[in-house]
C-alpha cells in the first residue's frame, strides 16, 4: 500500500511536553521570558522525542519501549500515514501527580540532572500547582499545529478541502481527547477561573472573548474559531482517564495500572447534566457554507462527533439512551482507539468472578474491584493450551457498543496498545483480568449481588498494589490484534444492520504518542507496512481459529478464501475506510440543498 490512515494519534504531544516553557511573574502579569506560544525551530517539533544516552542507559527497558512508541511528524511521513486525526489532551492533574511512570522519571532526573529528562518539569509543575486551566494547556498544543501548518510542514483537513486534500502531504484534522480540555477553571480549583495572563493576538482563540465559561459554550466558541482559521474538530472524547472534580462530565473507565492516584479511580454514575449539555452542543453545531458560490452563506449541520473511548460502560449506555430519546441516532458514533471484550453485556455479567471481587477503599475513594473471566478468542496450532483471550475490562467494547457504532454509520479504530488487546492465556498477567468500577455502577450492572456479600480489601492488600507501578514487558503475538478485528467483523456481520460490508466500519486508532505499550510488530508509525504484512498473514488464521472456537456460518469470513479479497479487506482497514469516513463526515451531503437555512 502507498498510504495509511490513523484515527487517533498524538503527533506533537511528547515534544510539547518536552518543550513547554511558562513563566508568570508573582502578580500574574505577562513575563518577558514567556515562550509558550513561540516556535523557535520547526525541526524540533517534527522529530522524535530526544533522549540522551545517559537517560536510555538509566531507564527501564519497558519504559523506553513506551517512550519510543511515537508518531512524530517525521515518523508519520516515513510510515506513509497520509491521513490522520490528531488528538489533543492536556495532561491531567492525577497523571502529573501520580506515583509510577512520570514520577519515577522526574525523581531520576532530580538525582541525576545529567540524564536530561525528555520532559519539561515546568509542565508538570503548572498542572500540580494549579497555575493554569486545561483549556490553556490545550490551546498551547494547538499552537504547535498552527506553526506546522504555517510552515507547510503538514496540511490541515477540513470541511472545505476534504474532497480535494493534498495527496503529497500529511493531512491532519483534530480531536479533543477529554472534556477536561474545555475547562476554564484553574486545575484543581472549583471556584477560580484562569485569567490567561499570557494570551496575545496570535493565539488560536482569545479565552476572554468566550461569552460563557460553561463547557458547552466553550466547545461552540472553540469550534467556530477553529473553522475560521481552517482547522476542524472531528470528534470529542467526553472523558479521559481521571476524575475532574472541577468539571465532571461523565464517569470514565479505569484505564491504567502504570500510575496510581485517587483521581484514576472511576467516579460518579454515568453522564452528568453538564455532560449532556456538551453532547447537545456538539451535535447541534452548524457551519456557514456557500454551496453555490453566491454571496449568501447558508447554515449547514456540522456536528462534532462523540467518541465513546474511555467512557465507563454506564456512561456509554447513558449516551445510547439519550441519543435515542433526543433523535440523535443519525449522527455517527466514534470509538477511536479501542479493543473488544469479546462479550455481550449479559455474557460479561455472567462471567464475573465474584470470589475475586471485593469492596475497595483507597485514600477515601470507594470503588469495587471486580475480576472477570476472559473469553477465549481462539487457539493456535494443535496444542489447545496455546489459547488467546480477549481483555474483559470495560474500557473495551461490548457487542452492544459495536452494534451502536455500526448502526449509527460510525467507525471503530482498533488500538495498538497491547495492554487492552488481550493475550495468550498462558502468559497473561493475572492483574489484567481485574479493574475498578464505581459502587453505583456495580449495583446497576449486578443488582442481585449485594455489596455486603463481598469482602473488603485490607490495608496490606492495598499497599501491595504498588506492584501496579512496575511495568511488565508484554510480548504479543500478532494474532491478538487480529482476533480483535475478527470479533468486530463477526458481531457486525451477525448482529448489526450494516449498510456496507462489515470491514468498512473498522480502521486503526493506534494511540501512538499516547504513552502506550505498543505491538512489537508495529512499535511506531514508521512500521505501518509491517502491520500490513502481519494482517495479510495472520488475519485469515485468526478468522479460522475464531470460528473453530465460536462457530458461525460458512460465509462469515469470505476473505479467507481468496488472496484478492484478503488484500481488499486489509486495504480498507488500513486506509480506505478512514478516508471514506472523513469524506462523508466533512461533506455537506447530510442535508439536501433545499433544506439549507440562510444564515441570519
Amino acid at each position: 500500500m502507498d498510504n495509511y490512515f490513523d484515527l487517533h494519534i498524538h503527533p506533537v504531544a511528547k515534544n510539547h511536553l518536552a518543550r513547554y516553557s511558562m513563566e508568570i511573574s508573582s502578580n500574574g502579569e505577562k513575563s518577558n521570558k514567556d515562550e509558550v506560544s513561540k516556535i523557535k525551530d520547526i525541526e524540533e517539533i517534527i522529530k522524535a522525542l530526544p533522549m540522551s544516552k545517559a537517560f536510555k542507559d538509566a531507564t527501564d527497558e519497558n519504559i523506553l519501549r513506551i517512550l519510543e512508541s511515537q508518531c512524530c511528524i517525521d515518523h508519520l511521513k516515513e510510515g506513509k500515514v497520509q491521513l490522520g486525526v490528531a488528538a489533543i489532551a492536556a495532561l491531567e492533574f492525577g497523571v502529573a501527580s501520580s506515583k509510577g511512570f512520570y514520577s519515577d522519571l522526574l525523581k531520576k532526573n532530580l538525582k541525576l540532572p545529567s540524564l536530561k529528562l525528555p520532559f519539561s518539569k515546568e509542565y508538570f509543575d503548572v498542572v500540580q500547582e494549579g497555575k493554569v486551566s486545561y483549556l490553556n494547556l490545550f490551546l498551547r498544543e494547538v499552537e504547535q499545529y498552527l506553526a506546522l501548518k504555517q510552515s507547510k510542514t503538514i496540511a490541515i483537513l477540513n470541511r472545505e478541502n476534504v474532497q480535494d486534500f493534498n495527496k503529497k502531504s500529511l493531512n491532519l484534522t483534530f480531536a479533543i481527547e477529554g472534556g477536561h480540555n474545555l475547562c476554564m477553571k484553574k486545575i484543581g480549583n472549583a471556584l477560580q477561573y484562569d485569567d490567561f495572563p499570557i494570551t496575545d493576538k496570535n493565539n488560536v482563540i482569545d479565552p476572554k472573548s468566550i461569552a460563557s465559561k460553561n463547557p458547552a459554550m466553550v466547545l461552540e466558541n472553540l469550534v467556530n474559531k477553529f473553522r475560521k482559521i481552517e482547522l476542524d474538530i472531528l470528534y470529542l472524547t467526553l472523558t479521559h482517564i481521571t476524575h475532574i472534580p472541577e468539571q465532571h462530565l461523565a464517569t470514565h473507565a479505569f484505564a491504567t495500572k502504570l500510575l496510581k492516584h485517587p483521581s484514576l479511580y472511576p467516579f460518579g454514575n454515568g453522564i452528568t447534566e453538564l455532560g449532556f449539555e456538551v453532547i447537545d452542543k456538539a451535535y447541534s453545531l452548524e457551519h456557514l457554507y456557500n454551496h453555490d458560490n453566491s454571496n449568501k452563506a447558508l447554515k449547514v449541520p456540522s456536528p462534532v462527533l462523540i467518541d465513546i473511548a474511555h467512557m465507563s460502560l454506564k456512561s456509554r449506555l447513558d449516551l445510547y439512551k439519550y441519543r435515542k430519546d433526543k433523535g440523535y441516532n443519525n449522527i455517527p458514533l466514534i470509538a477511536s482507539h479501542v479493543a473488544v471484550t469479546g462479550y455481550s453485556i449479559n455474557d460479561w455479567k455472567d462471567n464475573l468472578d465474584i470470589k475475586k471481587s471485593m469492596n475497595h477503599v483507597d485514600q477515601g475513594i470507594k470503588t469495587v474491584k471486580i475480576s472477570t473471566k476472559p473469553r477465549t478468542a481462539g487457539c493456535l496450532g494443535s496444542n489447545e493450551k496455546n489459547e488467546f483471550v480477549f481483555n474483559p475490562n470495560t474500557i473495551n467494547l461490548m457487542d452492544e457498543d459495536i452494534i451502536e457504532v455500526v448502526n449509527s454509520e460510525g467507525i471503530i479504530g482498533v488500538s495498538l496498545d497491547v495492554r487492552i488487546l488481550g493475550y495468550e492465556s498462558s502468559t497473561m498477567p493475572q492483574n489484567d483480568t481485574w479493574e475498578f468500577i464505581t459502587t453505583s455502577d456495580f449495583m446497576i450492572h449486578f443488582p442481585y449481588t449485594s455489596l455486603q456479600s463481598i469482602g473488603y480489601a485490607d490495608a496490606e492488600e492495598i499497599r501491595s498494589e504498588e506492584a501496579w507501578l512496575t511495568p511488565s514487558k508484554k510480548e504479543m503475538h500478532p494474532l491478538s490484534f487480529c482476533f480483535n478485528i475478527v470479533h468486530l467483523l463477526a458481531v457486525i456481520g451477525l448482529k448489526a444492520m450494516p449498510k456496507m460490508s462489515p470491514e468498512k466500519y473498522i480502521c486503526v486508532g493506534s494511540d501512538f504518542d499516547g504513552f502506550i505499550e505498543p505491538l512489537k510488530i508495529c512499535s511506531d508509525s514508521r512500521r505501518m507496512k509491517d502491520l500490513e504484512s502481519n494482517l495479510l498473514r495472520w488475519l485469515p488464521v485468526a478468522a479460522k481459529r475464531y470460528q473453530k472456537e465460536n462457530g458461525g456460518t460458512d460465509d462469515l469470513f469470505e476473505f479467507t478464501k481468496k488472496k484478492e479479497d484478503l488484500k481488499k479487506v486489509v486495504n480498507a482497514i488500513l486506509y480506505e475506510n478512514g478516508r471514506d469516513f472523513m469524506a462523508k463526515e466533512f461533506a455537506y451531503k447530510r442535508v439536501k440543498k433545499d433544506k439549507l437555512q440562510p444564515a441570519k
